[in-house]
């Protein structure tokens, strides 16, 4: 079975290439929409410019029952460890995109993988995620009773020294972060298997090694969507004399605003627990905060109960 980065690439490479999958097509036209997406968002304001235009992150589904055909022990492996498969996964799409639509990724933008549930033999409520699902693919179907407003998150902030006429970057990883824990990565896209990615310091640099002052370059700072929903027990679902039972969603990049509250979904993602610093977790308890680090989101329906609808609007 394959256990390093670059074989784990090779076999999804291998999947891609499957002719009755036809995923190069697939992954054509998931850019070709991510492009048509921003230029469409560009045109709704009249001051913006195409040079300030990012495209979205193109983002297409790989369904588990294709992946499981092709090869079930690799799938099986996936559920286990999704965030090194997902890395894997990615990387092999990327080298695809590039082939299909060369150049596509100008502005730092990377093809997504969304996994199309159910991972198991039917979908999981929150009140079943439990201990052993921890790290794991999970599938969940709930409704959404809380969703938060979209806020911007740092990713990579860029100071200006106007002493020494300088520029200089940090990068902040912390508890969401699906990289996090993984072997870190060099500039070719290599794994260095003895540097894992932690949890970075959230201290705002105001000033350099030498004590000069920085200023903050927003423009070329590096930001991304965020978003958090509380995903809650369908009710017919939840044992008779019982509250429903809840769980948080952590939504970034393209995946927030897909779904608003009273929204019936089916959630693909990762069950984890979160530190709350790098050295681990800050209290004594041994108890930790769990959120599932979202994948797909899929509607299954929408209540419309509350709806009042007259003859007009039938019409």
């Amino acid at each position: 079975m394959a256990n390093t980065l670059m074989e784990l690439r090779l076999r999804y490479d291998d999947f891609f290439r499957v002719e009755r999958f036809n995923y190069p097509e697939r992954i054509a036209a998931a850019i070709d929409d991510s492009i048509h997406r921003s230029r469409s968002n560009s045109s709704k304001f009249a001051n913006a410019t195409s040079s300030l235009t990012t495209p979205d992150h193109p983002r297409f589904r790989i369904p588990l029952t294709e992946l499981r055909s092709f090869d079930p022990r690799l799938v099986n492996s996936l559920i286990r460890d999704p965030l090194r498969h997902l890395r894997a996964l990615e990387a092999s799409a990327h080298d695809v995109a590039m082939e299909e639509r060369p150049g596509y990724d100008k502005h730092d933008v990377k093809v997504k993988v969304a996994l199309g549930g159910p991972v198991a033999s039917r979908p999981m409520s929150p009140r079943e995620l439990a201990s052993g699902s921890l790290r794991r693919l999970v599938c969940v179907e709930g409704v959404a009773v809380k969703v938060s407003s979209i806020k911007p998150k740092l990713v990579k902030s860029v100071h200006y020294c106007p002493q020494t006429n300088t520029h200089e970057s940090r990068t902040y990883v912390d508890a969401t972060d699906p990289q996090l824990g993984l072997p870190a990565l060099d500039s070719t896209g290599n794994e260095l298997p003895d540097k894992r990615v932690t949890i970075t310091s959230t201290a705002y640099p105001t000033k350099d090694k030498d004590g000069n002052p920085l200023e903050t370059e927003f423009g070329l700072s590096v930001f991304k969507d965020y978003q958090t929903v509380t995903l809650q027990e369908m009710p017919e679902k939840a044992p008779m004399g019982q509250l429903p039972r809840s769980v948080e969603m952590i939504l970034e990049h393209d995946l927030v605003d897909r779904m608003k509250p009273g929204d019936r979904v089916q959630i693909t993602g990762v069950f984890r627990a979160l530190a709350t610093a790098s050295s681990g977790q800050t209290s004594t308890s041994g108890v930790f905060k769990t959120v599932v680090l979202v994948n797909d989101v899929k509607i299954l329906g929408r209540d419309s109960s509350g709806l009042i609808f007259d003859t007009e609007d039938i019409r």
